[in-house]
Protein backbone atom coordinates (compact mmCIF):
# COMPACT_ATOMS: atom_id res chain seq x y z
CA UNK A 1 0.00 0.00 0.00
CA UNK A 2 1.33 3.10 -0.53
CA UNK A 3 2.55 5.89 1.76
CA UNK A 4 -0.27 8.90 2.24
CA UNK A 5 1.61 11.98 1.37
CA UNK A 6 1.49 14.21 4.63
CA UNK A 7 -0.58 17.66 3.75
CA UNK A 8 1.65 19.59 5.80
CA UNK A 9 5.08 18.11 4.84
CA UNK A 10 7.00 21.11 6.46
CA UNK A 11 5.81 20.33 10.01
CA UNK A 12 7.74 19.75 12.54
CA UNK A 13 5.77 18.08 15.96
CA UNK A 14 8.70 17.78 18.09
CA UNK A 15 9.27 21.90 17.11
CA UNK A 16 5.42 22.23 17.54
CA UNK A 17 5.47 20.54 21.38
CA UNK A 18 8.50 22.57 22.55
CA UNK A 19 6.42 25.99 21.50
CA UNK A 20 3.24 24.64 23.12
CA UNK A 21 5.21 23.83 26.39
CA UNK A 22 7.11 27.57 26.36
CA UNK A 23 3.82 29.20 25.91
CA UNK A 24 2.11 26.99 28.37
CA UNK A 25 4.95 28.08 30.86
CA UNK A 26 4.61 31.92 29.73
CA UNK A 27 0.39 31.60 30.27
CA UNK A 28 1.24 30.40 33.82
CA UNK A 29 3.39 33.19 34.60
CA UNK A 30 2.31 36.14 32.85
CA UNK A 31 -1.29 36.08 32.61
CA UNK A 32 -4.48 34.90 35.01
CA UNK A 33 -6.50 32.66 32.18
CA UNK A 34 -9.32 30.40 32.80
CA UNK A 35 -10.58 27.94 30.57
CA UNK A 36 -13.97 26.47 29.83
CA UNK A 37 -15.32 23.47 27.52
CA UNK A 38 -11.88 21.91 26.52
CA UNK A 39 -13.97 18.58 27.06
CA UNK A 40 -16.33 20.02 23.91
CA UNK A 41 -12.96 19.23 21.56
CA UNK A 42 -12.94 15.79 20.06
CA UNK A 43 -9.84 13.69 21.00
CA UNK A 44 -9.53 12.45 17.78
CA UNK A 45 -11.07 12.98 14.16
CA UNK A 46 -11.20 16.39 12.15
CA UNK A 47 -12.12 19.82 14.19
CA UNK A 48 -12.41 23.32 12.82
CA UNK A 49 -11.89 25.87 16.08
CA UNK A 50 -13.28 28.77 14.75
CA UNK A 51 -11.93 31.69 17.13
CA UNK A 52 -12.47 35.49 17.79
CA UNK A 53 -9.58 37.44 17.34
CA UNK A 54 -8.25 40.38 19.97
CA UNK A 55 -4.63 39.93 20.06
CA UNK A 56 -1.87 37.95 17.99
CA UNK A 57 -1.62 36.23 21.58
CA UNK A 58 -4.65 33.93 20.54
CA UNK A 59 -3.07 31.68 18.42
CA UNK A 60 -0.08 29.98 20.47
CA UNK A 61 -2.49 30.35 23.44
CA UNK A 62 -5.38 28.36 22.03
CA UNK A 63 -2.87 25.41 20.33
CA UNK A 64 -0.96 25.80 24.20
CA UNK A 65 -4.64 24.68 25.82
CA UNK A 66 -5.19 21.71 24.36
CA UNK A 67 -3.50 18.67 23.79
CA UNK A 68 -4.09 17.89 20.33
CA UNK A 69 -2.07 19.73 17.57
CA UNK A 70 -3.60 22.99 16.18
CA UNK A 71 -2.67 24.11 12.98
CA UNK A 72 -3.44 27.89 12.41
CA UNK A 73 -3.90 30.01 9.14
CA UNK A 74 -1.78 33.11 9.72
CA UNK A 75 -1.92 36.05 7.70
CA UNK A 76 0.72 35.58 5.09
CA UNK A 77 2.96 38.35 5.75
CA UNK A 78 4.08 36.69 8.74
CA UNK A 79 5.85 34.22 6.59
CA UNK A 80 7.99 36.55 5.61
CA UNK A 81 10.29 37.08 8.77
CA UNK A 82 9.00 33.91 10.34
CA UNK A 83 8.83 31.64 7.47
CA UNK A 84 10.92 28.85 9.14
CA UNK A 85 9.38 28.67 11.99
CA UNK A 86 5.57 28.74 11.27
CA UNK A 87 5.84 25.89 9.11
CA UNK A 88 7.34 23.65 11.31
CA UNK A 89 4.80 24.53 13.90
CA UNK A 90 2.15 23.86 11.80
CA UNK A 91 0.98 26.71 10.41
CA UNK A 92 0.06 27.75 6.57
CA UNK A 93 -0.21 31.22 5.04
CA UNK A 94 -3.86 32.69 3.74
CA UNK A 95 -3.97 36.14 2.04
CA UNK A 96 -6.67 37.59 3.97
CA UNK A 97 -7.43 40.46 1.15
CA UNK A 98 -8.68 38.33 -1.26
CA UNK A 99 -11.01 35.11 -1.46
CA UNK A 100 -7.75 32.64 -0.70
CA UNK A 101 -8.77 29.23 -2.14
CA UNK A 102 -5.42 27.91 -2.00
CA UNK A 103 -5.67 28.35 1.99
CA UNK A 104 -9.14 26.69 2.14
CA UNK A 105 -7.67 23.76 0.12
CA UNK A 106 -4.78 23.70 2.36
CA UNK A 107 -7.32 23.72 5.28
CA UNK A 108 -9.39 20.93 3.65
CA UNK A 109 -6.72 18.48 3.13
CA UNK A 110 -5.67 18.79 6.71
CA UNK A 111 -9.58 18.40 8.03
CA UNK A 112 -9.42 15.07 5.83
CA UNK A 113 -6.10 13.75 7.54
CA UNK A 114 -7.99 14.06 10.68
CA UNK A 115 -6.05 17.54 12.07
CA UNK A 116 -7.07 20.29 14.36
CA UNK A 117 -7.69 24.04 12.06
CA UNK A 118 -7.74 26.95 13.64
CA UNK A 119 -9.27 29.71 11.92
CA UNK A 120 -10.07 33.16 12.55
CA UNK A 121 -13.55 34.14 10.88
CA UNK A 122 -13.11 37.86 11.29
CA UNK A 123 -9.51 37.58 9.78
CA UNK A 124 -8.13 40.30 11.46
CA UNK A 125 -8.19 41.45 15.36
CA UNK A 126 -10.79 43.35 16.70
CA UNK A 127 -10.57 46.76 18.64
CA UNK A 128 -12.97 48.24 21.14
CA UNK A 129 -14.15 44.79 22.80
CA UNK A 130 -16.72 44.02 20.39
CA UNK A 131 -17.08 41.38 17.61
CA UNK A 132 -16.31 41.24 14.04
CA UNK A 133 -18.07 40.54 10.54
CA UNK A 134 -16.82 36.65 9.27
CA UNK A 135 -14.70 37.73 6.16
CA UNK A 136 -15.22 36.50 2.98
CA UNK A 137 -13.89 33.11 2.36
CA UNK A 138 -14.46 31.51 5.60
CA UNK A 139 -18.15 30.45 5.06
CA UNK A 140 -16.48 28.63 2.32
CA UNK A 141 -14.11 26.77 4.50
CA UNK A 142 -16.88 25.90 7.94
CA UNK A 143 -19.60 24.49 5.46
CA UNK A 144 -16.98 22.24 4.58
CA UNK A 145 -15.03 21.36 6.95
CA UNK A 146 -16.32 17.46 7.54
CA UNK A 147 -15.81 17.25 11.24
CA UNK A 148 -16.54 18.98 14.32
CA UNK A 149 -16.81 23.03 13.87
CA UNK A 150 -16.23 24.40 17.35
CA UNK A 151 -17.06 28.31 18.29
CA UNK A 152 -14.30 29.08 20.88
CA UNK A 153 -14.52 32.65 22.56
CA UNK A 154 -11.42 34.29 23.73
CA UNK A 155 -12.09 37.71 26.08
CA UNK A 156 -10.04 39.31 28.36
CA UNK A 157 -6.92 41.60 28.27
CA UNK A 158 -3.49 40.16 27.12
CA UNK A 159 -1.62 42.62 28.64
CA UNK A 160 1.20 41.31 31.04
CA UNK A 161 -1.16 39.70 34.18
CA UNK A 162 -4.19 40.51 32.87
CA UNK A 163 -7.12 38.40 33.40
CA UNK A 164 -8.53 36.41 30.04
CA UNK A 165 -10.87 33.57 29.35
CA UNK A 166 -10.96 31.11 27.07
CA UNK A 167 -14.75 29.45 26.36
CA UNK A 168 -14.87 26.73 24.22
CA UNK A 169 -18.16 25.45 22.60
CA UNK A 170 -20.37 22.81 21.83
CA UNK A 171 -20.08 21.93 18.08
CA UNK A 172 -22.19 24.01 16.34
CA UNK A 173 -24.96 22.28 13.81
CA UNK A 174 -25.25 23.72 10.77
CA UNK A 175 -27.26 21.19 8.43
CA UNK A 176 -29.56 23.67 6.45
CA UNK A 177 -27.50 26.64 7.34
CA UNK A 178 -27.27 29.60 4.83
CA UNK A 179 -24.93 31.49 6.49
CA UNK A 180 -22.37 29.18 8.29
CA UNK A 181 -20.22 31.80 9.14
CA UNK A 182 -22.58 33.94 10.34
CA UNK A 183 -23.97 31.12 12.62
CA UNK A 184 -20.67 30.31 13.95
CA UNK A 185 -20.09 33.81 14.78
CA UNK A 186 -23.38 33.92 16.67
CA UNK A 187 -22.37 30.78 17.97
CA UNK A 188 -18.77 32.54 19.31
CA UNK A 189 -21.38 35.33 20.10
CA UNK A 190 -23.30 34.08 22.70
CA UNK A 191 -19.81 32.34 24.69
CA UNK A 192 -17.79 35.79 24.38
CA UNK A 193 -20.85 38.32 25.83
CA UNK A 194 -22.40 37.88 29.02
CA UNK A 195 -26.33 37.60 29.58
CA UNK A 196 -27.05 40.82 30.35
CA UNK A 197 -25.54 42.08 27.26
CA UNK A 198 -27.48 39.89 24.39
CA UNK A 199 -31.03 41.27 26.01
CA UNK A 200 -30.92 43.97 22.98
CA UNK A 201 -29.69 41.21 20.47
CA UNK A 202 -25.95 40.34 19.60
CA UNK A 203 -23.93 43.68 20.17
CA UNK A 204 -21.22 43.26 17.31
CA UNK A 205 -19.96 45.51 14.70
CA UNK A 206 -22.48 44.26 12.05
CA UNK A 207 -20.40 46.79 9.33
CA UNK A 208 -16.43 45.97 10.20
Amino acid sequence: MPKTQDPMPAYRPPIYRLFQLTVRFGLKVFWRVRVEGLENVPATGPVLLCVNHISAVDPPAVGAVLERHVHFMAKQELFSYLGWLLPAIGAFPVNRDVRDASAVRQALRLLRAGRVIGLFPEGHRQRGGRLGQPRPGSGSLISHAGGAVIPVAVRGSWRLFGRVEMRFGTPVDLSGSQDPAGDVMRAIARLYYRPEQLQHGLPWAESD
